[in-house]
């Protein structure tokens, strides 16, 4: 301890650091451990005490499989759309959420499409020092601020984009290497690429380069293993102990906003408590990367609306969507996500004394005419023209202040009235 007293080192990290970072003890003395290490022990100890008696098991720790995402159909580009030939049978583009009119193929190749409404194939540029294929891109971002949304050049690597898009990542922040194939940096096809740390890289490219050969099982082997971890793996990050779904991944703040949502996230979709209150959770699912706390956190710093009153949003994106994830959620105010929803809007058809049908909506309880019909199947056609038009109008106000992506969903959001 320096002589000031107003430092100490941790016996156990060796950092000093300020009087702060440490426990008082008996209202004088500090503890010799700063907090973050006692914190690190307690969580340790209630593990170790869980295992123990059996309530944690085996079963309840994250094995990591090799998946590949569920593409939704309305995020394929069509090629009869783009006029672009396709490189192989199984080849897809798919929408980018998070950048201006551009499609990633699971074979890495691009298309954007430019401000005349064409399709263009990129060719992109390779890294000099490497080899690997990189792309630059008008990415759609949050210029907090302004508060405001916009686009910024953003240059990235052609496997980063096929992960990102095709490929299950069970952590995102700790995989910052790509494993090609081969040790092919030119292959960028999805099924050829392993999102990996830098140490289970290290392992796999010198196991690799011994027979110039490695399955794909012993490519998974070096990835479960606790010994390839990234540093500050603990085992108890990776424990189902959350609705025996969710997992932290990593230290969490319980105070904060992002952890208090994904708990939120977590009980719709799989507590019998809020099904029970609440049936229309019921068959609600979380995507395989946002079981893992991190990867949500990853997500949500870099969307979250910090100025506006938002919700997590999982309908607007995709109609008829029931699983959150990166590329189904999206924050809007709770007024659009109200507006989007039955119980936000409803639709009102009544026959008068005339046998005339007289039309109007309820927008969160203020009342809109739309007006007075001969038959029902006039009534229905203009409450469907009024509510798109509104919608549209909504989507018009709100340009720049969302997502471009939320901003198209709004426009091309279907309506359906019931007769």
């Amino acid at each position: 301890m320096h002589d000031n007293r107003q430092t100490k080192e941790c016996k156990e990290c060796g950092r000093e650091l300020s009087l702060d970072y440490f426990i008082k003890i008996y209202g004088r003395n500090y503890s010799n451990i700063c907090k973050e290490c006692h914190s690190k022990k307690v969580q340790e100890t209630k593990f170790n005490n869980k295992v123990d008696s059996g309530e944690i098991t085996e079963d309840d720790f994250v094995v990591i499989y090799r998946k590949f995402k569920k593409i939704s159909s309305t995020r394929i580009l069509k090629k009869g759309e783009s006029g672009i030939d396709h490189i192989a049978r199984d080849e897809k583009f798919v929408k980018l959420m998070d950048y201006k009119d551009s499609w990633i193929s699971n074979h890495g190749r691009l298309i954007v499409k430019n401000d005349t409404g064409t399709y263009q194939l990129i060719k992109g540029n390779r890294i000099r020092s490497t080899g690997e294929l990189t792309y630059t891109l008008q990415k759609n971002i949050c210029f907090k601020t302004k508060k405001e949304w916009g686009y910024k050049k953003d240059t990235v690597l052609a496997c980063d984009l096929v992960i990102q898009t095709f490929i299950v990542n069970y952590d995102i922040k700790n995989n910052t290497m790509c494993w090609h194939k081969d040790n092919n940096v030119k292959d960028n096809y999805y099924k050829n690429l392993y999102p990996v740390t830098e140490k289970q890289y290290q392992v796999i490219k010198e196991k690799y380069e011994k027979t110039d050969y490695i399955s794909e099982d012993e490519i998974m082997e070096i990835v479960n293993a606790a010994e390839y971890k990234h540093d500050n793996w603990k085992p108890w990050y990776y424990a189902r102990t959350y609705m025996g779904v969710g997992y932290t991944g990593g230290n969490v703040d319980v105070k904060s906003d992002v952890w208090i949502r994904w708990i939120n996230m977590i009980q719709r979709c799989y507590s019998k408590t809020v099904h029970k209150l609440k049936p229309y959770y019921k068959g609600k699912k979380v995507c395989e990367e946002w079981q893992n706390f991190q990867n949500f956190k990853a997500w949500y710093d870099e969307h979250f609306v910090a100025w506006e009153k938002v919700d997590l949003d999982k309908d607007l994106l995709i109609q008829g969507n029931n699983v959150y994830s990166p590329e189904t959620c999206a924050f809007i105010t709770h007024f659009l996500n109200t507006i989007f929803e039955d119980r936000g809007v409803k639709q009102l058809i009544t026959q008068n004394k005339d046998k005339k049908y007289n039309v109007a909506m309820l927008i969160l309880n203020k009342k809109q005419d739309v007006g007075v019909f001969d038959t029902k199947e006039e009534a229905v056609e203009a409450l469907a023209d009024y509510k798109k038009q509104y919608i549209v109008s909504v989507a018009e106000s709100c340009k720049g202040k969302v997502q471009d992506c939320v901003y198209q969903a709004m426009l091309n959001w279907k309506v359906d009235i019931a007769a």
